[in-house]
């Protein structure tokens, strides 16, 4: 399943993420609750976290500076039936 999050750009570049497309389905982000930089332990890459309210979940969006996105932890999104 493809993820891409759509960012609000700022004069720091993408700062704050507004929307999660996914399968072609966007769902607006309603509330930012928490963002934390990371390091991953092995290969050292940096990454953003970011605890979001969505479509009236909670999901952890997991941003690679590449621009790769995942969902991590319970709250997971899908494409309505």
């Amino acid at each position: 399943m493809i993820i891409k999050v759509l960012f609000y750009s700022g004069y720091k570049g993408q700062e704050t993420p507004r929307a999660v497309v996914i399968a072609g389905q966007e769902y607006p982000v309603d509330q930012v609750i928490w963002r934390r930089k990371g390091q991953d332990k092995d290969t050292r890459e940096s990454y953003e976290l970011f605890r979001c309210r969505v479509a009236g979940q909670e999901v952890t969006l997991k941003i690679s500076p590449s621009g790769e996105a995942r969902i991590r932890g319970r709250g997971r999104l899908f494409p309505p039936s």
